[in-house]
């Protein structure tokens, strides 16, 4: 089970930018892999993007540290640990990632276990 920061048990997750050293280990990993795909004999693809150009990495929150889904939908900066229950971080306002679209008038309902 994925777990907050804080130890509770995750409930949500969003994204965020990777620190340098995050940076580093997903460039290394990716060129590893492109390494291996090309000793291999794959092809790959001249428009394929630098590695660690669209890195993100995952956060996990519990309830009390989580995000409301407008702020969810966003990459936030790689400094950012994310707010109190129910409060705003202090990254620059982006354009949503995936754009949350409010449902109307949905039902509540819990999650499975191993969801």
């Amino acid at each position: 089970m994925t777990a907050c920061a804080c130890g509770a048990a995750a409930v949500v997750q969003w994204r965020r930018r990777p620190t340098e050293a995050e940076l580093d280990r997903i460039v290394r990993a990716e060129e590893a892999r492109r390494t291996a795909a090309r000793a291999l004999g794959a092809v790959l693809d001249e428009d394929t993007p630098a590695p660690g150009t669209d890195a993100t990495v995952p956060v996990y929150a519990c309830v009390a540290h989580a995000l409301p889904p407008e702020l969810a939908a966003q990459v936030h900066e790689a400094t950012c640990a994310g707010p109190g229950k129910g409060g705003a971080c202090g990254c620059p306002a982006a354009a949503p990632e995936f754009p949350f679209e409010p449902a109307e008038e949905q039902p509540v309902r819990p999650l499975p276990p191993g969801w």
